[in-house]
């Protein structure tokens, strides 16, 4: 599957859930809960589909030299907040366990932790200190370049210090910039993606 129609079906697949999540419950505590597990469940899908289509040019221990996902863990939280967040550490727990365990339930634990708190820091970083637009409709190339590459910086040296620590990174340097670039270019993939489409999209619904 092209990596175009990953990207467009993925937007239209968690577009689709979150409006039809929250329009089943009207009180908000269940609204909240609903978009919680729209969000596992898009991020979920977009990780499976990743590893299907990338899982032979796996670097390491969960480091890909082109990681689709990690554009979407931002956008998520971007636009989900804190909800979004723990939306993507439920996946990220559920795909350690298939796919990534640690050795126990703890470690597995703070691994999702560390995938669904990633974004939520950049996220923070980048509307207080950086002054990107919270709204995300007056998106620049240079604001997408910041935020992929403070989104990149923080999930990737936070992951493989864990790892690291848990003996899963042989060659912590090497694979240190290898998440990286992986990351940089997945979020930067995503992100210029949705830029293009935004204008279309709005025309469409008009």
């Amino acid at each position: 599957m092209p990596q175009g129609r990953v990207l467009i079906s993925g937007y239209y697949l968690f577009s689709f859930v979150k409006v039809s999540a929250i329009t089943l419950f009207n009180m908000p505590l269940l609204q909240r809960i609903a978009l919680v597990l729209a969000c596992a469940l898009f991020y979920y899908v977009i990780f499976y589909l990743n590893k299907l289509l990338f899982d032979t040019y796996e670097f390491s221990y969960g480091v890909n030299w082109v990681f689709i996902p990690s554009g979407f863990q931002l956008l998520i939280v971007l636009i989900a907040a804190l909800d979004g967040a723990i939306g993507v550490a439920l996946a990220s727990l559920l795909i350690g366990f298939e796919f990534y365990f640690l050795d126990s339930f703890i470690r597995t634990l703070i691994t999702a932790l560390i995938s669904g708190g990633s974004p939520l820091l950049a996220r923070k970083i980048c509307f207080d200190f950086l002054g990107i637009d919270k709204e995300l409709t007056k998106i620049t190339s240079k604001a997408i370049l910041q935020m992929s590459v403070v989104f990149g910086l923080i999930s990737t040296t936070l992951h493989q210090l864990w790892f690291f620590y848990n003996d899963k990174s042989d060659a912590f340097i090497q694979s240190l910039l290898v998440m990286t670039l992986g990351n940089l270019l997945g979020t930067a993939l995503v992100l210029t993606t949705l830029k293009l489409l935004t204008p279309k999209i709005d025309k469409v619904l008009l």
